[in-house]
């Protein structure tokens, strides 16, 4: 096709959730426990199955689909407590599945999207909830993510519907999912739900072609249901209220003297060797217009960590032993969010 032809008239953006999900989208929902990921894609998927706003975010009704891997005993709950909160009866258009899915598996997840087909007349969102109970693999494994994130692509896109992966945040840092970073990599939208103090915050850490939001800032809000226990006692069950944008949070994040000299290191490894990103790390990773001059440069890991063993100061002088130290602060400073790293490559986030 022509070039000219793609931009001779205006392409809208296709919302399924206003400047949140866009359809045929691949995103990723994660936080830690309790910090309500899965209340926050149950709420958007009633919304968007509904047909009526989130939070002034206007939605496009369509077919949604859960496939729930965790938390059937008290999905009822959520939807009746969503029923109280927008005031209407659990939507006809979304579907929850009753057992989990292995999504690695391809055979497995093609039957998923032909019973979706079948099922819904205009399939918009699916949501996975969450990535470790709906895949058996190593969600540290790079490749059985690419299979993973594969059959996403390979069989639920083709439905014209967005992807919404429910995951967990990393150990010690929850402000990053957990497992391979090629998780991230593959999507077009990542949020998070944090817990800051007794509120929970909404962030938009990747947005492809279009401006992340402003983290939001939401509380839990319980409530009796009409059920009653064996007791006559009403159940109870929660859902989320909106409270407005968030309070930015003035803590700074510090690192100990090596941590902080290998972070010098690997600047000091852009200045000398630094390169252009890839066309396909520009596509998968935001951000590098906004900088300038060197801090647009990404370099190889080799050549980091050639400058970063000059800087690394051990008990035993050996090798072995400033090999296990690089790792374990690049891993701290892929986990703090300081560094990227993708296909052999890192780069610094400058904030």
């Amino acid at each position: 096709m022509p070039a000219h032809r793609l931009t001779a008239e205006p392409v809208a953006i296709d919302w399924l959730l206003e400047n949140i999900i866009e359809r045929g989208s691949l995103n990723l929902l994660f936080g830690e426990p309790g910090a309500g990921k899965s209340l926050f894609a149950l709420d958007w998927a009633f919304c968007m199955a509904s047909g009526i706003a989130w939070h002034d975010c206007r939605t496009k009704p369509v077919d949604v689909v859960v496939v729930a891997g965790e938390g059937h005993a008290g999905m009822a709950r959520r939807l009746k407590a969503l029923e109280s909160k927008y005031q209407r009866q659990a939507p006809e258009r979304l579907f929850i599945s009753q057992r989990p899915a292995n999504l690695i598996d391809g055979t497995n997840a093609q039957w998923i999207a032909d019973t979706i087909k079948a099922s819904c007349s205009n399939p918009g969102l699916v949501i996975i909830d969450t990535l470790h109970r709906n895949m058996d693999g190593d969600e540290n494994s790079s490749q059985d993510i690419g299979r993973f994130i594969a059959n996403l692509d390979g069989f639920f896109k083709p439905l014209g519907a967005a992807v919404l992966v429910v995951h967990h945040s990393g150990h010690g840092d929850k402000q990053r999912s957990r497992g391979s970073s090629s998780i991230r990599a593959a999507m077009d939208g990542e949020f998070s739900a944090t817990k800051d103090g007794g509120a929970i915050v909404l962030t938009c850490h990747k947005a492809k072609d279009f401006e992340a939001f402003k983290p939001l800032q939401f509380s839990l809000k319980p409530i009796d249901l009409e059920w009653c226990d064996d007791d006559g006692e009403p159940l109870t069950s929660v859902y989320l209220e909106h409270d407005g944008e968030a309070k930015p949070n003035a803590k700074k994040r510090k690192l100990s003297a090596r941590d902080d000299a290998i972070l010098t290191s690997l600047s000091e490894a852009i200045a000398a060797h630094g390169v252009e990103p890839t066309a396909e790390i520009k596509a998968k990773f935001g951000g590098f217009e906004s900088l300038q001059g060197k801090q647009q440069k990404i370099v190889a890991i080799e050549q980091w960590r050639e400058l970063a063993y000059k800087a690394i100061v051990v008990d035993a002088n050996t090798e072995d032993a400033k090999r296990k130290a690089f790792k374990r602060c690049r891993d701290k400073l892929l986990d703090q969010r300081y560094t990227v790293e993708y296909d052999n490559f890192a780069w610094r986030i400058f904030e």
